[in-house]
This record gives C-alpha cells, structure tokens and sequence, in this order.
C-alpha cells in the first residue's frame, strides 16, 4: 500500500535517535514540521527585535509578522476579527484568563457552572476555585460504563440557573468528538456564558467560532504542530470587552499616573509584557501546515485509526472506550486483568511511545473504576507499518506479563561490597544474571509474586505514598532492637516487583542502616536505572523518602 502520510515533513523522524522510535503520543504534543522550525529559527536569526514597542524598521516589520499570525488564526477559526484573539500560553491560561477575569464580575448568587465527567483538569480546577469564590455550584454531565456523555441527563442539568458552561471539543482521555452543539444551543437560550475546550480538536477537525456560536474558545499551540508555551484565547468582541484584565503590565497600558491607570484596547487588553513572538510565528506556520494539508491529514488519520481498531478488536483481553465512530484518531483502553502501567513499561523497552495513567482526568477514570488507560494518539506521520509494530509489542507484552508465574528467581550469593550486603540477596542476584530487556522484567515481575506484601485490609489512604505511577502502599514493624521488616503493595506487579528489589537489602536491618543505605546508587549497581523512566524513578524516590522516615522514627 502507498505510504499516505506526511511523515517527510517532519526531521524528528529522520535523526538517528529516533529511527526505532514509534510515537503515539501526539494527544500529549506533536511532533514539528521543518516550516515550524525554519519560521522559529529565522525569527532570531534575522527577525529578532521586540514587537508594538518600537519605530525601527527591523521592530516594525516583526510587529506586521506577528500580527499577521494573529490574522492567521481569526481565519483558521473563522473569527470576525482579529481583535478577537488574545495571545496566551495555551489552553490552561487561557481558561484560568477566563475564569479569573469572571471572578472579578458580578454572577447570580447561588448560580451554577456545567461541565462533563470527561474533562481535562485545566478545565476542572479553575471552575472549582471560581465557584469557591462566587458560591457557584458545579454540575456534571454523566458518562456511561465506556465514558460517553449521557446527553439526556446534561441538558437536564442545563437549567435557567446555569451561568457558566464549559465543555471538550474532544476528550484527551478517550479521542471522543463530544455531542456540545445541543448544550451550546440551550445554553445561549438561558444566557449562559459559553467557553469550549478546543485543544485535541484543533489540529483533526474544522472548528468554526461563529458556527459554534460559543463565547469562549481555547487551544494550544503545541498540539497543532506548533511551539510550546503558545496558545490562544478567542472571545466574542463584546464577551471580552466586559471581561476585566487579567494581569498588568506593560503593552496592555494605554496611560498610567501614580494613582491610576487606564488600559489598551483588545487584543492588547489582555496581553501584558512582551509576547512570545517566536511561538506565535511557528503557530502560525503550524496552523498554515493543517490547513494546506487538510483533506490529506484527515484522509490519513482516518485510516490508521480503522486499522488500530480493526486490529485491537483481534486481541481477546482489549476493552475500548470512548465512542469509537465520533473519535479523532485517539483510541483509550485497557487490558483486562492486567495493569495499565506494566503494559506502558514493556511497550517502552520495544520503543512504542505511547502515554499511560489518568491523562489528566482522573473524575473520569474515578467514574469509570479504571486507575488509567493506555492511549494511542495518532497523527499524520504515523504509518500503518507503526500500528503493526505496536500490536506486536502489545501482544508479546501481554504474553510476557500472563506467563510471568512460570520459572523462577535465578538465585546465588550476591557479592553487594559493604559486609552488611553480603548475605544471600536473590531478587538482586537475579537481575544480574538476567538477559536482554525481557529478562530482567521477567525477573523484576517474579519477584513481585514473593514480595512481603501488605493485608488489602492495610491498603488505606494512611499507607498510601503519592508521586508513583502505580498506587504504591509500604508499611513497617520495629523490634525492640530497632529492626525493621517493610510490608508494601502496588497495583502494578512491575512496580511491585521494583519495590521487592529495592527493599530486599533494608529488610530486617536496623534503623540506622536504613538511613544511611544509599538507594539510587543500589539500583545503578544492578543495572536498573536506565529501565526507570522520570516518573517511575520519582516514584521509587517517594518510596525512599518514606522508607527513611520511617525509619527515623523513634
């Protein structure tokens, strides 16, 4: 079949480092086209100067450039001007202007904000603190057992009482093209303020402001083949002009005095201090790709997201969510009986990108009784070749964690150096003597099965530590000699098997070699830091730190 992709548009693919590399993590960020990069790169080598601020010709010629990019994006978004549009640094500030600038206006008393069960966090919390502020109360439009909107239940929610929704285009966690035209149009009908999330829609679908006829409108660069730190905030001219300013500074200053102050008009209203020109230019040439490429860049999505279904519907243990006929070319499941996490990990080792966890909606995942998702998110580079590595990975990573109770700890005295490390360490001994990737997790996951591990009845909010992938739950009992014996827990049975190794040479020893037993330097030794990714490695660290407390407890 004829490669359909625009993959030759993008140099991440073709650096050395990145050959064996499948990225399926784009619902996180893109990946650039050499247009991005070349628009950031002749910006500083021969644009640089600062914009709105001065008369030479080199600033003036900046200033028209950007400005022109700030046109650029009324046009993508169909707004009626280009004073509609305010520079942010993406869609998180752009909802925190929002809901900050609202605080500072007067909303009926005991009003009520709606928003669904599927949204990301940035439209979450600043609602929350809104509400806190206002005595606003929040409503939530609920999901079924696959997390789709029970639409019924959501415009019954939508009430003459309503004074804020705010809503997804599309769900990061799940890909799902969410039904808001039927709120929106209840929602003008009561008068409520209108603000849609549009950050995983912007660079798959069409988004039309005056179609949508929102008030509000938000996305992020960074998802749209564009820089970090860009993103845009549109509002309805009149929507923006009540909204007070958000922060001060200059730009946004028309007149100052000693005692007062008086502000510019929009857009610059809300744009204190200088601007990032760089990201607002490579924005510009990351919109002007999607929209050059438009029919090709569906046309291509759309197919390889048939193919991923198709093929995950061929393994018994895959459960989809989200709807699956109105998605982008995102797709969120899991694996039943088996943890989100081990699956991620394993994938890692076989250089499948992919992103594992809550992706920032964690009510959602609450409502679905998941502890988090595996997503694949697809964009134009990808290639059918990629979704046929993934499965294969998938399938032997599914294999590798079903099969883990056969075999054994490979086991004899392992020669640790300080005298207090030289009784028999197993767990250890077998890492060591494991080969390749899928050893030494098939040793790491074996000696989960004999770890010391905590009663479900001891898995309580009080054992819990915070910072790990997995839910992670450590418990220990002293002697009156001041020995310890540590019992844990994790969801996962990889991290589960990290915890046995990592504690194997504290258990039973004495308060004051616990505290002075250097972790980090123990797993180099065995060779597993360069399996432990950021997070898991901070992970492990929190369990660290709380093992030394205990520790230092008398």
């Amino acid at each position: 079949m004829t490669d359909t992709s625009l993959r030759s548009h993008f140099p991440f693919f073709q650096q050395p480092q990145n050959a064996d590399l499948v990225y399926f993590d784009s619902a996180a960020t893109t990946q650039k086209p050499q247009s991005v990069l070349d628009g950031i790169y002749q910006y500083y080598l021969l644009k640089n100067a600062n914009v709105h601020r001065s008369s030479f010709s080199l600033a003036a010629d900046t200033t028209t450039e950007f400005e022109d990019a700030r046109d650029f994006v009324r046009y993508f978004i169909n707004a009626k001007s280009s004073q509609e549009i305010i520079w942010t640094k993406g869609a998180t500030e752009s909802i925190n202007l929002v809901a900050k600038s609202l605080a500072d206006t007067e909303l009926p008393m005991n009003g009520r904000i709606l928003i669904s069960a599927t949204e990301h966090h940035a439209n979450i919390v600043p609602w929350q603190r809104l509400a806190a502020s206002k005595q606003l109360h929040i409503d939530v439009i609920p999901v079924d057992e696959k997390g789709c909107w029970d639409i019924r239940k959501g415009l019954a929610l939508l009430t003459e009482q309503t004074c804020i929704v705010a809503l997804g285009l599309v769900s990061n966690a799940l890909g799902t093209i969410q039904p808001v035209r039927a709120l929106l149009q209840k929602a003008q009908q009561v008068g409520a303020i209108t603000l849609l999330d549009a950050a995983q829609a912007i660079a798959h679908k069409p988004v039309d402001v005056q179609d949508l006829a929102c008030d509000y409108l938000v996305f992020s660069g960074h998802k749209a083949f564009g820089p970090t730190g860009i993103g845009v905030l549109y509002g309805k001219r009149e929507a923006l002009q009540n909204l007070p300013v958000y922060q001060t500074g200059g730009e946004m200053i028309k007149q100052v005095s000693y005692h007062s102050c008086t502000f510019q008009e929009l857009p610059f209203k809300f744009e204190a201090g200088t601007p990032n020109i760089e990201g607002a230019l490579g924005l510009h040439q990351g919109l002007l790709f999607i929209q050059q490429n438009r029919h090709a860049i569906e046309s291509h999505e759309s197919m390889l997201h048939r193919s991923l279904l198709a093929q995950l519907a061929t393994i018994e243990q895959v459960r989809i969510l989200g709807d699956v006929k109105h998605s982008i070319a995102t797709t969120s499941f899991v694996i039943e009986g088996l943890d989100s996490h081990d699956i991620g990990i394993l994938l890692n080792e076989q250089g499948i990108a992919l992103r594992v966890g809550h992706h920032c909606a964690m009510p959602l995942m609450a409502e679905l009784k998941l502890a988090g998702t595996l997503r694949v998110s697809l964009s134009c580079y990808n290639t059918l070749a990629e979704i046929q590595r993934f499965i294969t990975a998938l399938k032997r990573s599914i294999e590798q964690i079903n099969n883990q109770t056969h075999g054994a700890l490979i086991g004899h005295t392992y020669d640790a150096g300080p005298e207090e490390l030289a009784d028999e360490l197993p767990l250890a001994t077998s890492i060591q003597k494991a080969r390749g990737w899928d050893g030494v997790y098939r040793q790491i996951m074996l000696a989960g099965k004999v770890a010391n591990r905590l009663p479900v009845d001891e898995r309580i909010d009080a054992n819990e530590i915070q910072g790990c992938e997995s839910q992670v739950w450590l418990s220990a009992n002293r002697d009156d000699k001041g020995v310890l014996q540590f019992r844990f827990d994790a969801t996962g049975k990889i991290v589960r098997g990290l915890l046995a190794i990592m504690l194997e040479p504290m258990q039973n020893k004495t308060a004051d070699f616990i505290k002075l037993f250097d972790t980090k330097n123990y797993l180099q030794r065995l060779g597993l830091s360069r399996h432990l990714s950021a997070s898991r490695g901070n992970g492990l660290a929190a369990v660290d730190r709380a093992i030394k407390l205990i520790a230092d407890q008398k």
